[in-house]
């Protein structure tokens, strides 16, 4: 265990980066003047504990730290990630009016085909992507979307609430899939490996849905905590 608490304080305090190879299991054992067994069962418990990946052929990689997000509190990605001290930074991909699919229509309450803002954006904390959001924003409020508005650094939750749409409550589910090509290629995924879907209906103050979304996180990155009591 000496080994291994080691490694994760250092680790921890970033002595070894996130992106980082460790030393090798040689240079580990002369290190600490233990065992090779000593040495891989450390390793093993590391990457059990999604701290490291052990990569054939190359050695040892330091993960990047999984974000803890509370799921007791209805906030929008970039209010939950400054909690934790993360900058926020989005890509538009796409910005387009159009047609609410039949089961987007359900959500939102509006005739199915009733047009909505549809928005896709990559989201990266501190610069390292971390999810694809895509949003369908009904039409029915005091508020036009320009696309010129919007930057990097927009917040979706502060835009309507600048327009005086009060953010209310949420529904929410969360489950583990596996990707398909095309969210992969856009996650800048290597191989394949489950991800988080997390779909959101966003209430105003009056229960009337103002977005649902569908966003797609990287499960490497992510830990969701739930707050139970009895």
């Amino acid at each position: 265990m000496i080994v291994y608490e080691e490694l994760k304080k250092k680790i921890n305090n970033e002595t070894y980066a996130p992106g980082q190879f460790l030393p090798s299991e040689t240079e580990l054992q002369q290190i600490y003047n233990v065992s090779r067994i000593t040495v891989r069962r450390a390793l093993a418990d590391l990457e059990h504990d999604g701290i490291v990946k052990r990569i054939k052929g190359a050695g040892t990689k330091v993960l990047a730290k999984k974000k803890h997000s509370d799921l007791y509190k209805l906030l929008g990605f970039s209010e939950d990630a400054k909690q934790n001290g993360e900058e926020v930074t989005s890509v538009i991909l796409k910005f387009s009016i159009e047609p609410a699919p039949v089961a987007v229509a359900e959500f939102l309450k509006i005739e199915p085909n009733e047009d909505v803002y549809y928005l896709k954006r990559l989201r990266l904390l501190d610069g390292r992507i971390a999810g694809i959001f895509e949003t369908y924003i009904s039409q029915r409020f005091d508020f036009k979307i320009n696309i010129d508005e919007f930057d990097s650094k927009t917040l979706l939750y502060d835009f309507y609430e600048k327009h005086n749409v009060i953010i209310g409550t949420g529904t929410e589910t969360i489950e583990a899939i596996m990707p398909n090509s095309q969210i992969r290629k856009e996650l800048f995924m290597e191989k394949e490996e489950p991800i988080f879907l997390r779909q959101r209906i966003t209430y105003s103050n009056l229960n009337v849905p103002i977005e649902f979304s569908k966003n797609y996180y990287k499960a490497s990155r992510f830990t969701y905590v739930i707050s139970l009591s009895r």
